[in-house]
């Protein structure tokens, strides 16, 4: 019966743990153990690994690879198998195998049975692949209103933000009378500023953005060695994570 009890006061638990915000600020498993008295952790920490594996996560559809024996493909980074992190429906699974195809701008993790499935993205609050956060948002809320529903890139997160919007898509060409299946990628950039979001692609359109501090983020970019045409993603995150660092009172 005690132990009944024990089992039915950490499901409760558990329950109540909710992540309600992104990237850096999700709290980790270590903090939430570390919140919680040492004679308990250890049932708690039985709990999670009983659990990792819930069939609550599992509830999707089957995902076909297409495409599977071409060159390129529709995933983002790589098609092998990553581990990462999913919040789904307000819960949170560690090391979960994933895969993230953004020409459909869906998360597909593998089934116990060893099966790709295809999580519904608007159930999916965050998501890790590749060593990436992901945050899903809807247009008009959070984000502007010209911006499309879908995952973002979280790729920093200060007092201003940088979002990237990963995007492929497929496309078909004839090569030596055969077929061949392309997958070429654009992203869209996004920086938070004053509550509100502003795309840019060209370095010029980073500084209008911070007309006062040109000369810090041309500066910062030319000691850190990042060539904006060559890496314009860690270019633009090193720019704002500057302008942050600076505005600082």
């Amino acid at each position: 019966m005690r132990i009944f009890t024990s089992v039915s006061f950490f499901l409760i638990l558990n329950s109540c743990l909710s992540f309600g915000q992104i990237g850096s600020e999700y709290p980790s498993q270590n903090k939430l153990l570390s919140a919680i008295p040492t004679e308990t952790q250890y049932p708690v920490s039985l709990y999670k690994e009983a659990t990792q594996h819930t069939q609550n996560l599992f509830n999707g559809r089957v995902y076909y690879i297409y495409d599977g024996r071409m060159e390129e493909h529709q995933f983002f980074e790589s098609r092998k198998w990553d581990k990462g992190s999913i919040i789904f429906d307000g819960q949170r699974f560690d090391s979960v195998q994933t895969l993230y195809d953004i020409v459909k701008d869906e998360i597909v993790i593998r089934h116990m049975g060893g099966e790709p499935i295809s999580l519904p993205s608007e159930r999916v609050q965050y998501f890790s692949n590749n060593r990436q956060p992901f945050r899903w948002f809807e247009a008009g809320k959070g984000i502007e209103p010209s911006m499309r529903t879908g995952f973002y890139n979280v790729f920093y997160d200060g007092p201003s933000q940088l979002l990237i919007r990963r995007m492929k898509f497929r496309e078909e060409k004839i090569k030596d009378k055969s077929v061949i299946t392309m997958f070429p990628q654009k992203d869209f950039y996004y920086i938070r500023k004053n509550d509100h979001y502003f795309n840019v692609r060209t370095k010029k359109s980073v500084l209008k953005l911070f007309p006062e501090r040109k000369g810090e983020l041309r500066r910062a970019l030319r000691e850190s060695g990042i060539l904006y045409r060559s890496d314009r993603a860690t270019a633009i995150g090193r720019m704002v994570a500057t302008y942050d660092a600076l505005a600082k009172p």
